[in-house]
């Protein structure tokens, strides 16, 4: 009985571990926020920005649903999240400038006469 009842209390105490941490409301909106950045910066336009667009989006959708439950574990998914947002940001933004920067010699060339 004795160990039945440790065993029980040991099982509460680890399930009451991820939830031990306050949830994750700032980092959740701060990582929204992002998302939204990436999108207005042209990230689903760009393949690979996209790509990592949706990435962030399902890592927060996955983190909505365990905070509360587990926040040690959406606070992870959340800063995934982020970095995954702003790495598709950075990447439409690159994309952008490679284009302008084409345009520019194209432009260039033409000016020249070549």
């Amino acid at each position: 009985m004795r160990i039945l009842m440790s065993s029980v209390v040991l099982g509460v105490s680890l399930a009451a571990c991820g939830s031990s941490l306050p949830p994750p409301n700032d980092e959740w909106a701060a990582a929204q926020a992002d998302v939204g950045r990436a999108e207005a910066g042209g990230a689903p336009d760009v393949p690979d920005a996209k790509l990592h667009l949706q990435l962030a989006q399902e890592n927060l959708q996955k983190s909505k649903g365990l905070i509360d439950d587990d926040n040690e574990r959406a606070a992870s998914l959340i800063a995934v999240a982020r970095a995954e947002a702003q790495l598709a940001l950075s990447l439409a933004k690159a994309s952008l400038s490679e284009s302008q920067a084409n345009q520019a010699k194209a432009d260039l060339a033409k000016a020249k006469g070549n």
